[in-house]
């Protein structure tokens, strides 16, 4: 990180932070990135995306036309369980999510199987895999009946929402892990969601993604970790 974008003193704190609260679990890490490049990875994949690197973080943009947000992504080998850690600040935008993906299933849009959604009033925890992005709630969504109240039901028992409240001055520590069919999320030490939903536990996940809706969401101190 760059004292300049992060102070220090926010930079060892969050470190400190998540080094005393994961050191004992999910140990190997997959994947890092501190952005002190003057590009992103090789390893990064952009999709309707203007991200780019920009003073030692992540500067997740969506281009001003386009008709999805930005995705920024990393191939993973088939995953069941993993963590992924990461620092954010809302610049901009107050929204963003990080989702896992299997780009060979088929039975859910785009292969979504789950993900955290993070604004700077709610987190909400998904199993898209079995709610919101199934293919039989997806497509039916668009008809003019759209979804019966009973199907509406049962989607919202596939998601869990907390709110929270953020201050978009400052950074943040995100801490998403991911442990047979349960999903959880920190943000600076907190537990802020949990959600236990069979699709969770899908056994290869192949894709991580963070969506950026609008512009623009800093991210700095990127990890995927690995039991």
């Amino acid at each position: 990180m760059k004292q300049t974008v992060f102070p220090s003193l926010m930079v060892v704190a969050l470190l400190l932070l998540s080094t005393a609260l994961w050191a004992e679990s999910f140990p190997k890490v997959l994947f890092e990135d501190d952005f002190s490049g003057t590009g992103l990875k090789k390893e990064w994949g952009s999709w309707k995306s203007e991200t780019i690197v920009r003073d030692g973080v992540m500067v997740g943009i969506t281009p001003k036309d386009a008709d999805h947000p930005s995705v920024n992504t990393i191939k993973l080998p088939p995953l069941s369980d993993m963590e992924v850690d990461v620092a954010f600040k809302f610049a901009g935008s107050n929204r963003f999510s990080v989702m896992f993906r299997d780009l060979d299933y088929k039975g859910s849009h785009a292969g979504h199987i789950c993900h955290v959604a993070v604004t700077d009033k709610s987190v909400t925890l998904f199993d898209g895999k079995t709610g919101i992005f199934a293919n039989e709630y997806y497509d039916k969504r668009k008809t003019p009946g759209g979804l019966s109240d009973a199907e509406k039901q049962a989607i919202e028992k596939t998601k869990s929402t907390q709110k929270v409240s953020l201050d978009p001055e400052q950074w943040h520590n995100l801490v998403i892990r991911i442990e047979g069919d349960v999903i959880k999320a920190w943000i600076d030490g907190e537990l802020v969601g949990t959600l236990q939903s069979p699709g969770i536990a899908h056994p290869t996940k192949s894709n991580m993604n963070i969506t950026t809706v609008d512009r623009e969401v800093h991210y700095d101190n990127f990890f995927i970790r690995t039991p």
